[in-house]
């Protein structure tokens, strides 16, 4: 495995399975290719190659590796387009784990937790050749099998048990985590989990067993183990590459998470004193036609109108300043506030009737950076 940065570049000598590497850079959008090396962009995660070589991108900013996994998996847990969000159990020590292993911990978890609330079982169709009769018999089906044994009959029954397609996907997933893992912990739970589902077969068709999956009341336990087993078993993701070379690639935004981690911050923080809205969407740049509609990442209306707007950006462009100076007309906001990772220098530009301040936020210690927030807001 190889842990590299935002933006970093890795070179044929660094990866040992490079070409894989290659081609996966050149059939999607989260690797930029270069000259002999390839270049990480603002995703955050982790690609698994084919050869089972992992490549971990974490964010770039100051801190420890450990550091900067445990900051990965807080963000994720406020990203609300994330259904797996709830998968990610805040009680989990991440600080020694790859983000890989915490995905595969995580998936272990729940699936322990399922086995505690019981297994479903149901009854399922089988076809099978007997000595008995049992059920209704196959005619078609038993004269060409048993045409030589008439000591057996062909035929279809129900059976009550836990072999669902629901717990088949499962076993097939543990089945594969088992042989991926590095890590003891993550080996022992699978093979735990796995003599909780000796009864089960595993699954022979993914994808007529997930098609197969309809989750009700009866078995709304399974939901989110169900997302999470489509993620690893089928090699889906959570964005929207699926490659036929069978990469595994788990990345997010990185813009979108920082998005996502301040404004629940916000709203956590500011709830008492304004009302806090995600994604205002109220005014646009021209009355009469709306059109070009002016939405910032977070609206306070209070007594006074404030606007903050998240930048994953290291250096704030012209472009964005314009874009305030808008939301400052046409939303009435004097004070406007860009939230920027922590590299940037705080700095405040007045105008005649509004300002903007460069806020610098310290992902390590949001409660002192909202804190800090608050006192420049009033």
């Amino acid at each position: 495995m190889k842990t590299v940065r935002e933006y970093e570049k890795i070179f044929a000598d660094d990866c040992p399975h490079f070409d894989e590497l290659f081609k996966f850079a050149a059939a999607s959008e989260f690797l930029d290719l270069g000259w002999r090396h390839v270049q990480a962009k603002n995703y955050v995660g982790v690609i698994r190659l084919p050869s089972g070589f992992q490549l971990e991108i974490l964010p770039k900013i100051d801190g420890s590796v450990d550091e900067l996994r445990c900051l990965v998996v807080k963000m994720l847990r406020t990203l609300k387009n994330f259904s797996g969000k709830k998968f990610l159990d805040a009680e989990l020590d991440t600080s020694r784990l790859p983000l890989y292993e915490i995905f595969i911990r995580n998936y272990l978890d729940t699936v322990s937790q399922l086995v505690k609330r019981g297994l479903k079982s149901s009854y399922v169709g089988r076809e099978e050749n007997l000595r008995v009769v049992k059920g209704k018999l196959l005619i078609g089906r038993h004269v060409r099998t048993n045409f030589a044994h008439r000591e057996k009959f062909f035929v279809a029954f129900d059976e009550y048990g836990l072999n669902r397609p629901e717990n088949r996907l499962i076993k097939s997933t543990l089945g594969k985590l088992l042989r991926m893992t590095r890590d003891r912990e993550n080996f022992r739970l699978t093979t735990r989990l796995l003599a909780d589902f000796d009864s089960v077969d595993a699954s022979t068709n993914f994808a007529k067993d997930f098609a197969a999956v309809s989750i009700d009341r009866q078995n709304r336990g399974y939901e989110v183990v169900m997302q999470w087993t489509k993620i690893f078993l089928s090699g889906k993701s959570f964005t929207s590459f699926a490659g036929a070379n069978k990469v595994q690639a788990l990345l997010f935004p990185m813009e979108k998470l920082f998005e996502s981690f301040v404004t629940h911050h916000v709203r956590k923080n500011f709830s008492d004193s304004f009302t806090v809205t995600a994604q205002a969407c109220e005014k646009f740049l021209f009355d009469v036609s709306r059109s070009y509609t002016l939405k910032p990442d977070i609206l306070l209306t209070g007594d006074e109108t404030v606007i903050m707007d998240a930048k994953w950006k290291f250096k704030i462009p012209e472009a964005d300043m314009y874009q305030m100076f808008a939301y400052s007309k046409r939303y009435g906001a004097t004070k406007i506030f860009l939230l920027c990772p922590p590299t940037v220098d705080e700095i405040c530009y007045r105008a005649e009737d509004f300002n903007v301040t460069i806020f610098p936020v310290d992902l390590f210690d949001i409660t002192a950076s909202m804190t800090n927030l608050r006192e420049l807001v009033k």
